[in-house]
């Protein structure tokens, strides 16, 4: 046996307090009256003044002010005159009968309205107790750089480059010849690459010429970035990223390599090495993990506070055998690399 998750505990509490309370008729106040030859130095506590009686409800002039309020009263118009006040009175009057019927008829102890009120039972106690606690909590400028200064070895920005290709397509059905055939005119296409000024980035016009890219072509064959931990996401494969990563500087070609759309060449356009993220990037990031994990502590903190000396206990074998209701999620693709 393990001890019950907190938020059921509180659920049974609440489900038993609503029990006992559901089908309590709404009281009436009444002031304390001092005994006689006591001296109090505090004023009695005025009774509610009536505005309406319904049955055995009544419905305050507080209670009507607050309904005033929490429709727009304080919006310049609203509520201005006798007939508008009416008509909200006499919708109070109508949803405090239907509540009365509603009673009697035990609508409040059906499974499916007690476990409404429960939840918001419960949503209103950690609303008041628990909120609270979560919003006092606060990081500083010095525990986010602390952060920073104790996690700087993971906090970098990851290597990544630029390369440029010329790609030529091979349909399925060619044949030996037609193979070797378009792999000739890219050796051709490499040589006059090789040909190129030391300044020209890319490819230039012979991407444009040569390559079959429409994406890449007009641009000298620039592909955008790559990272080496996205390889496998790549749309162009995993390993013309692998190839472009294994070009030793900016400037150097590839072979001619064979992928399964055809055959293509590399060349190497920029370079960037991994290096630590400047803090002013990761400074709201780091807040908010700090805020997180402070919250959550906060949270667990609570409800043992919540369930000290409450003896709970739970079958973990019906636990176990009762079946999901819907078959496992599939897993979730990897994010594509960055473009342009």
């Amino acid at each position: 046996m393990r001890p019950l998750r907190p938020h059921s505990t509180l659920a049974l509490f609440l489900l038993a307090t609503a029990c006992a309370t559901d089908n309590t008729p709404a009281p009436t106040t009444a002031t304390a009256t001092p005994q006689v030859g006591t001296e109090t130095s505090l004023a009695a506590t005025p009774p509610p003044i009536v505005l309406a009686r319904i049955a055995d409800q009544v419905i305050t002039v507080e209670a009507f002010r607050d309904e005033m309020a929490r429709r727009g009263g304080r919006v310049p118009g609203q509520f201005a005159t006798v007939e508008q006040r009416r008509v909200l009175l006499d919708e109070m009057i109508q949803q405090r009968a239907a509540l009365s019927r509603a009673r009697q008829e035990g609508l409040d102890q059906e499974p499916e309205y007690r476990a409404t009120i429960e939840r918001m039972l419960t949503t209103q106690y950690l609303r008041t107790h628990l909120d609270p606690e979560l919003d006092r909590l606060e990081v500083t400028p010095e525990e986010v750089a602390a952060y920073y200064a104790a996690h700087s070895d993971q906090l970098l920005t990851p290597e990544r480059i630029r390369a440029a290709w010329i790609f030529l397509a091979v349909s399925a059905k060619a044949d030996a010849a037609q193979i070797e055939k378009t792999r000739q005119r890219l050796v051709a296409a490499r040589d006059e690459a090789t040909k190129l000024p030391a300044a020209t980035r890319n490819f230039g016009e012979i991407a444009k010429n040569t390559s079959e890219d429409a994406a890449t072509r007009y641009v000298g064959g620039e592909l955008g970035w790559l990272y080496a931990d996205q390889a496998e996401s790549y749309r162009w494969g995993p390993a013309l990223v692998r190839a472009a990563f294994a070009l030793p500087s900016p400037g150097a070609l590839s072979e001619v390599l064979r992928h399964d759309r055809g055959w293509y060449m590399l060349k190497l356009v920029e370079r960037e090495e991994a290096k630590p993220t400047p803090i002013e990037k990761l400074a709201a990031g780091i807040r908010s993990r700090i805020l997180k994990e402070r919250r959550e502590a906060a949270r667990a903190d609570f409800f043992a506070r919540l369930l000290a000396g409450t003896t709970v206990s739970v079958d973990e074998a019906r636990l176990a055998a009762i079946p999901p209701l819907s078959p496992p999620s599939p897993p979730s693709p990897p994010p594509a690399l960055p473009q342009n």
